[in-house]
């Protein structure tokens, strides 16, 4: 199966969500913008325009109870399925980050119904965008991390794998990104050739 047969998938099944998750305007939000998907409580972690689909909400389509990561999109060029997650707050339960991410898994296996070997070659990108503001300690570690390396290569700041992250590649994922918010748009751009819009409303 390919990312573009998967993507093609998602278009077909999750045009639009079942009603009974449509907000109080009475949309469907099986597709959201960014700033949307990236709501926390009543803060937004990333305003841009762009939709993509809601995990969340797709997970919700499936009577899933367990938490599963906000976002995912293809990316067809690379073969890549796609999945972000939005986090806000300081970094601290990373045994629920990581069960999150089972669970995006157990989901996607569960929406495209393929055999295993098939869905355990599938290559897989996660994205995990933070609030540079909140995890000071990781901004801290990555100027002592380019410090004690001398710049060597100009090596990119998105190269550094945060939260201890670069334990999941490449059980889990086959690539993965820990940009703050103010380093995604450049990333998006970047790696998946998709420039984003601000939502400046």
């Amino acid at each position: 199966m390919t990312t573009k047969e998967i993507s093609e998938l998602f278009e077909e099944k999750f045009e639009k969500c079942s009603s009974r998750w449509a907000n109080k305007k009475g949309i469907v939000h099986c597709k959201d913008s960014i700033t949307e998907i990236s709501k926390d409580g009543s803060n937004f972690l990333c305003k841009y325009k762009d939709k993509f689909f809601s995990f969340d909400y797709i997970a919700k389509e499936y009577g899933a109870t367990e938490p599963s990561t906000d976002m995912i999109f293809f990316d067809i060029d690379n073969e890549y399925i796609v999945f972000v997650e939005y986090k806000n707050g300081q970094i601290k339960g990373k045994k629920d980050i990581q069960h999150k991410f089972l669970n995006s898994f157990s989901l996607l296996h569960q929406i495209l119904n393929i055999d295993k070997k098939t869905f355990w070659s599938l290559k897989t990108y996660l994205i995990f965008v933070t609030n540079r503001k909140s995890n000071k300690g990781q901004v801290a570690y990555i100027e002592n991390y380019q410090q004690g390396s001398f710049n060597i290569l100009n090596q990119m700041k998105q190269d550094i794998v945060l939260y201890n992250f670069a334990k999941y590649k490449p059980w889990y994922f086959d690539e993965i990104k820990t940009p703050f918010c103010d380093e995604f748009s450049e990333l998006m751009e970047q790696e998946f050739k998709i420039k984003l819009e601000e939502d400046n409303e």
